[in-house]
C-alpha cells in the first residue's frame, strides 16, 4: 500500500489556520454579545448605525477569518507544490511478492507520464 504523507509545511499552516479560525470565532461571540447589548441599552440604533456596526464586527474578528483562509490556502498550494513522498507500507506477508506488485504499478505509472 501506498500513502502520501502531508508536508510539515502545511500541517503546521492548517494548524495555524485553524487557530485563527477558532479565536475568530470567539471574537465574533463576543463581538455580538456587546452589540447586542448596546442595542438593548438603546444606545445603538442598528438602522442609523449600520456601517459602524459592519465596521467594528469587521475590526474585531474579520482579519481574523480572512487570515485563516490565506493560511489555509497556503497549506493547500504547499501540498500541491510540493513532491509527495511515498511510503511504502507492507500489509501482507509475503513482502516480495507484494514489493513487485508495487514496482510494476510505480513503473507503469512512469511510462504513462
Amino acid at each position: 500500500m501506498i500513502r502520501n504523507k502531508l508536508p510539515i509545511v502545511s500541517l503546521i499552516f492548517y494548524i495555524l489556520a485553524g487557530l485563527f479560525l477558532l479565536f475568530a470565532i470567539w471574537a465574533a461571540v463576543f463581538s455580538f454579545q456587546y452589540i447586542s447589548g448596546m442595542v438593548a441599552m438603546g444606545q445603538v440604533v442598528v438602522r442609523d448605525s449600520l456601517f459602524e456596526i459592519t465596521s467594528f464586527h469587521f475590526s474585531n474578528f474579520g482579519q481574523y477569518v480572512v487570515y485563516a483562509a490565506l493560511l489555509f490556502a497556503a497549506g493547500w498550494i504547499v501540498y500541491l507544490v510540493t513532491d509527495p513522498e511515498m511510503e511504502l507500507v507492507f500489509v501482507d506477508d509475503d513482502e516480495e511478492e507484494l514489493a513487485e506488485i508495487v514496482e510494476d504499478e510505480l513503473l507503469d505509472e512512469v511510462e504513462e507520464d
